[in-house]
C-alpha cells in the first residue's frame, strides 16, 4: 500500500515536474509580464497586475505561475492579480540548500511584504495548497479567503510513507527517468481533454535539458516527506478565515474523500467537486473553477479597499 502511494505520487505529478523548471515549457502566453523581486536568498520572478482586492496564486511541484494562465483573464479588470514562481522553480532562484513547504511559505509572505500586499486571497493547487495553508496559519490577519485547489497535505499517508517517498525518490533517479516518462504520463494525467490540456502538452514538449532536470528532481525528492504529511488535514480546525476546497472528481493522486474530510473539520468552509475533471482543474476545466472562484467571494464579503500594484 505504501509503495503504491509513492508510484502514484511519482506517476501523476512526473509530467507537471517536467513542464515546469527554467522556463523551458513555460507558457508563452501569458497576458502579464514577468518581473523579478530580490528578496534576502535570491531573486524571485512573480507577475503583479490590476487594482482592488488581492488575489494571489501558488503553484504546485515544481511548476510556475504561468499554469494558472487561463484563470486570469476572466478574473482580470476586477482584482489585483499577483503570483510567484516558488524557489526551485521556474524562473525563480535555485537553492543548494534544502526546499520545504515552511520554507516557501515563509518566501511567500516575505514576498508579499515586498509587493506592498497587506491582507489577500491566496489561492494554491497541489503543493501550493500546502504552502498557502502553511502561510495562513503562519499569519492569519494576512490572509482574506484561502483557496485550496487539489491540494497536497489533506490525506493520510499511511505509516513509513514519508520516510519512503524520501528514500525511494532520489534526485540522480528521479533526473534520470522522469524524462524519458513524462509525456506517456501526461496521458495518464487529464482526465478532461480539451483546447486547454492540448496547449498544455504542446508548451511540454520543449523538454528541460539535463541541469534543469537534476534541478527539478532536487526539489521533488526535497519536498517529498512534506507532499506526503497531512498537515492541512490535522490543522484543519486553526483556520478561521473562509476556505474554499476545489477538487476535480476524477483526481488520481488525492481521492475526494480526503479533501471531504478535510472540509468537514474545516470552521468556515465551501466545497465544490468539478465533474469529469483531475489534479490539474485549472488547465483542465477553467471555466468551472472560475465561477467556482467567483460564487465564492460573492459569497464572502470583504471591506471595500482598493489596493494598486506598486511600479
Amino acid at each position: 500500500m505504501v509503495s503504491l502511494d509513492v508510484a502514484r505520487l511519482v506517476t501523476t505529478l512526473g509530467p507537471v515536474v517536467v513542464s515546469g523548471g527554467q522556463g523551458q515549457g513555460r507558457s508563452q502566453s501569458f497576458p502579464f509580464p514577468t518581473r523579478f523581486a530580490a528578496l534576502r536568498r535570491g531573486n524571485v520572478a512573480y507577475f503583479d497586475a490590476g487594482e482592488g482586492e488581492g488575489v494571489v496564486f501558488v503553484h504546485g511541484l515544481v511548476g510556475d505561475f504561468t499554469h494558472f494562465e487561463h484563470l486570469m483573464k476572466p478574473l482580470a479588470g476586477r482584482f489585483r492579480l499577483a503570483g510567484l514562481d516558488l524557489p526551485g522553480c521556474g524562473l525563480s532562484y535555485k537553492p543548494t540548500t534544502r526546499n520545504t513547504i515552511a520554507g516557501y511559505a515563509d518566501t511567500l509572505l516575505e514576498w508579499m511584504d515586498a509587493r506592498g500586499m497587506h491582507r489577500v486571497t491566496l489561492i494554491g493547487h497541489s503543493a501550493g495548497g500546502q504552502v498557502v495553508a502553511r502561510a495562513a496559519l503562519q499569519a492569519p490577519d494576512r490572509v482574506e479567503r484561502l483557496v485550496l485547489i487539489g491540494s497536497a497535505g489533506m490525506r493520510r499517508y499511511p505509516p513509513g510513507t514519508p520516510w519512503l517517498a524520501e528514500t525511494l525518490l532520489q534526485p540522480w533517479l528521479l533526473s534520470r527517468t522522469l524524462d524519458r516518462l513524462a509525456m506517456p504520463m501526461l496521458d495518464h494525467v487529464f482526465v478532461a481533454r480539451n483546447a486547454y490540456t492540448e496547449k498544455f502538452v504542446k508548451d511540454s514538449l520543449d523538454r528541460p535539458v539535463r541541469p534543469t532536470m537534476d534541478e527539478m528532481a532536487k526539489v521533488f525528492h526535497d519536498l517529498a516527506k512534506d507532499l506526503v504529511s497531512p498537515t492541512i488535514l490535522e490543522n484543519a480546525h486553526l483556520f478561521r478565515m473562509p476556505v474554499l476546497v476545489v477538487w476535480g472528481e476524477r483526481d488520481r493522486l488525492i481521492p475526494q474523500e480526503s479533501a471531504a474530510e478535510v472540509a468537514a473539520k474545516l470552521p468556515r468552509v465551501i466545497m465544490r467537486v468539478i465533474p469529469g475533471c483531475g489534479h490539474l482543474p485549472m488547465i483542465e476545466c477553467p471555466d468551472e473553477v472560475v465561477r467556482t472562484i467567483e460564487g465564492f467571494f460573492g459569497s464572502v464579503i470583504v471591506p471595500e479597499v482598493t489596493r494598486t500594484a506598486p511600479a
